[in-house]
């Protein structure tokens, strides 16, 4: 079972479980970035559901308000790269110049900025 779309409250995998034994894969990601950009197969239910890790072809970054990398355990903003990463929006070059930005300290050739917060 594939959840997304948002947040997946650990309430859920707990009922799901109860009534659907294969595996259950929460997966995230924004319609900017070809809708899923990281999975995880919940296995266990925690108090948070984690979004997991990038897909094939795709890369995510956690930075600070510097627009650089935050450290193990605190939080940033999720950016996501790769092949998935869409031009920009139609008819909107301020946005677009807003939201996709290449930035030299990472791997990525342009990263969408989603605006949501996360940490490792």
């Amino acid at each position: 079972m594939l959840l997304g779309g948002e947040v997946v409250p650990a309430s859920l995998i707990r009922l799901l479980r109860q009534v659907f034994k294969g595996e259950i894969h929460n997966m995230y990601g924004p319609t900017e970035t070809t809708v899923w950009s990281t999975t995880h197969r919940v296995e266990e239910v925690a108090s948070t559901i984690s979004i997991g890790r990038p897909i094939a072809n795709t890369q995510v970054y956690l930075l600070d308000a510097q627009l650089n990398p935050v450290p193990t355990g605190e939080i940033g903003e999720l950016f996501i790269g790769g092949d998935g990463v869409v031009r920009g929006y139609w008819n909107r070059p301020d946005l677009t110049a807003e939201r996709f930005l290449r930035i030299p300290s990472v791997a990525a050739d342009r990263i969408y900025r989603t605006g949501d917060l996360a940490a490792v």
